[in-house]
C-alpha cells in the first residue's frame, strides 16, 4: 500500500493544490485502501469505488459534503495515480438539500468577536468579517499583503489556488496597525514585509493554524451560550465596511 501512497504523494506535491486539500486526499485514500484489504491497486475499478462511497452513505451515515470530498480524492487517485479513465456518470456527485446558515445580525457578529478572549483571534475574525476572507486565507496573510494606499488586501492563494484582492476598511486597517504595534511592544516581535501577520506562537516562521481559529470559535460559542450555529465560514458571509 505504501508504494502506491508514495506515488500519490509525489503526484499531489506537483499538483498545485492547497496543503489542506493534499492532506485530506492522502488521508481519504489511506482509508479507502485499508477498506479494500490486500488488493492490487491496479485492479481497483469504478464499481469498487462506487460501492465504497455507497457504504459511506448507507453504513457510516456520512454527510453529502463528506462523501463528495471522498469522491474528489478518489477521482484524483484513479485518474492521476492509477492512470485510469474516470467516468463521472458512473460515479456521480451526490446532490441534496443544503440548509441555509443561521442569519446573524451585525450586532451579534460584533458581540461574538468581542467575546473572543484573545486579541489576535479578534483581529482575525474582524478581518474575515470586514473583507470576506476564508479562515485559511486570513491566517496566511503577510505584512506585504496589506495595501494601505489602495485599501486592499492581497490574497496570494485563494480557493483553487487563484490570487485576488479584497476590500480593506478604514477601521480594519486601524485595528491591524494597533495589533502590530502591540505585538512589537509586548513581544518585541519585529514584523518584516515577508512576516506572517498572524504568526504561530509555537512554530518559528509559521502562521497560526486555521484549526486553532475554528476551535476558538467553538469554545467562544460555548462560553457565551451562543444560541445560533456559527462557524469560521459564517464571518465571510457578513462582509461590511464597519
Amino acid at each position: 500500500m505504501e508504494t502506491i501512497i508514495n506515488k500519490l504523494i509525489k503526484n499531489l506535491e506537483m499538483s498545485g493544490l492547497k496543503a489542506q486539500t493534499i492532506e485530506g486526499h492522502i488521508r481519504k485514500i489511506r482509508v479507502f485502501l485499508r477498506n479494500q484489504g490486500e488488493i492490487d491497486p491496479q485492479t481497483i475499478t469504478l464499481d469498487i469505488i462506487l460501492e465504497f462511497l455507497r457504504s459511506l452513505k448507507k453504513d457510516k451515515k456520512y454527510s453529502i459534503g463528506t462523501i463528495n470530498n471522498y469522491r474528489a480524492a478518489l477521482k484524483y487517485f484513479y485518474e492521476i495515480t492509477l492512470e485510469k479513465q474516470w467516468i463521472d456518470k458512473k460515479v456521480p456527485r451526490l446532490r441534496g438539500y443544503k440548509p441555509k446558515p443561521s442569519v446573524l445580525s451585525k450586532d451579534e457578529i460584533i458581540k461574538f468577536i468581542e467575546a473572543t478572549p484573545n486579541k489576535m483571534y479578534q483581529i482575525i475574525l474582524y478581518t474575515m468579517y470586514s473583507s470576506g476572507l476564508r479562515v485559511g486565507e486570513v491566517v496566511a496573510l503577510k505584512v506585504k499583503d496589506i495595501d494601505s494606499k489602495r485599501m486592499q488586501i492581497y490574497i496570494a492563494e485563494g480557493k483553487n489556488g487563484s490570487a485576488r484582492y479584497a476590500i480593506l476598511s478604514e477601521k480594519n486597517l486601524k485595528l491591524l496597525r494597533e495589533y502590530v504595534l502591540e505585538w512589537r511592544r509586548k513581544y518585541r516581535f519585529r514584523f518584516q514585509l515577508d512576516s506572517y501577520l498572524f504568526p504561530s506562537p509555537h512554530l518559528k516562521n509559521q502562521h497560526i493554524s486555521s484549526k486553532t481559529i475554528k476551535n476558538n470559535i467553538i469554545k467562544t460559542a460555548a462560553k457565551i451560550n451562543f444560541n445560533k450555529k456559527i462557524t469560521a465560514h459564517t464571518f465571510r458571509h457578513y462582509v461590511e465596511s464597519f
